[in-house]
């Protein structure tokens, strides 16, 4: 089992506010939620495992068989939206220890969680919201490994040039970075900038290379995946993947569903599997991830919207702390939560006492 001694941490680490745990782990240290070290998953499966036959737990089938019936939605809680990764939301190593705090109290401190999903991101090559898919005037491929994030609006449809847009992490004034157009597929590029348009989900976003399939930058976030696998074992429950991304052409906003579907793939759809499992549940579906105002987002406004008229509106709860935004106070991250909050939606801290739904 990995201890934190082998570890490489950041300088100056300052641990968030986390729960405590009812009964800690031994490979527990809330300080590896924010070093980079590979989890031994099959070492916390098999504590795991001993801990549920040592203690008498029972499996989540079991619990699910007795009423007991609790969900967790984790988006995007990945390597390369760390701090440190390739394009990096500030809190999420914060967000990840809150989570797995929740996670192991709601499991092997009390009967509560039955259920788990988590999303993945992941990109190929050339991928539509790659700044490396677009070239600069020069030639030059497209470099946001500073900016991070540019937005796109279309000027020259023939030739398929767009402007580039970034904003001041400090005022979130814009910064023009000139004319760009997409190496490949231009045709096919244009005709997804009017989709975005047409259908109200905004202009194209690009970013720094992230998460591409085969690096490092998929990864679940290392604490994270020791704690899923630790929990397999102690309730003998398999969390259910997510994966989003593989379309080279459109991107997704949200985990459910791509930007503009594509009937021959197998993510090209709406993702309908998903919100049936979180129909299937009883008590709480509660919601962790990042980034507060991009995917978290939007997996929020999807399963919303999904679910609109209904009233599992009284079955969603918002961990406050549980997500972390690029732009604190976004506009629209606001108005979202405004909604929710009309619809029933419960908002909750982490550390909040495990209560059944009424």
């Amino acid at each position: 089992m990995t201890q934190l001694n082998q570890l490489v941490l950041p300088k100056n680490v300052q641990v968030a506010h986390h729960a405590p745990l009812i009964h800690a782990p031994s490979w527990w240290d809330p300080r590896k939620a924010y070093a980079d070290y590979s989890p031994d998953i099959e070492g916390a499966f098999i504590e795991g495992d001993l801990f549920r036959r040592q203690h008498k737990l029972k499996t989540a089938g079991e619990l699910e068989r007795e009423g007991v019936s609790n969900l967790v939605m984790l988006t995007d809680l990945q390597h390369d939206f760390r701090p440190g990764g390739r394009l990096p939301v500030s809190g999420t190593d914060n967000v990840v220890l809150r989570a797995c705090a929740r996670l192991l109290n709601g499991t092997i401190g009390t009967d509560y969680y039955t259920q788990f999903v988590y999303s993945q991101d992941g990109h190929v090559p050339y991928h539509i919201s790659y700044a490396t898919r677009w070239r600069m005037k020069n030639g030059e491929p497209f470099d946001l490994r500073t900016n991070k994030a540019a937005v796109l609006n279309l000027v020259d449809e023939n030739r398929g040039i767009f402007q580039a847009t970034c904003f001041d992490p400090t005022d979130g004034s814009p910064i023009d970075m000139g004319y760009i157009q997409s190496i490949i597929n231009v045709k096919v590029t244009v005709d997804y900038w009017h989709h975005l348009e047409v259908t109200g989900q905004g202009p194209i976003w690009v970013f720094a290379n992230h998460c591409k399939l085969g690096t490092d930058g998929v990864n679940l976030h290392p604490l994270l995946a020791e704690t899923l696998a630790f929990i397999e074992g102690a309730r003998l429950v398999a969390p259910v993947p997510l994966t989003k991304g593989h379309i080279r052409d459109t991107d997704w906003f949200g985990p459910l569903e791509p930007c503009r579907p594509d009937p021959g793939h197998p993510q090209g759809g709406f993702q309908k599997a998903i919100v049936d499992l979180f129909a299937q549940v009883e008590g709480w579906v509660e919601f962790f991830g990042v980034a507060e105002d991009f995917c978290d987002f939007n997996m929020k406004k999807q399963t919303m919207r999904f679910f609109k008229g209904t009233p599992f509106f009284q079955q969603m709860a918002f961990a406050t702390d549980g997500t972390a935004p690029i732009v604190p106070n976004a506009s629209q991250v606001l108005a979202l939560n405004d909604e929710a909050r009309s619809q029933g939606v419960r908002f909750f801290t982490h550390d909040e006492p495990f209560t059944a739904r009424r």
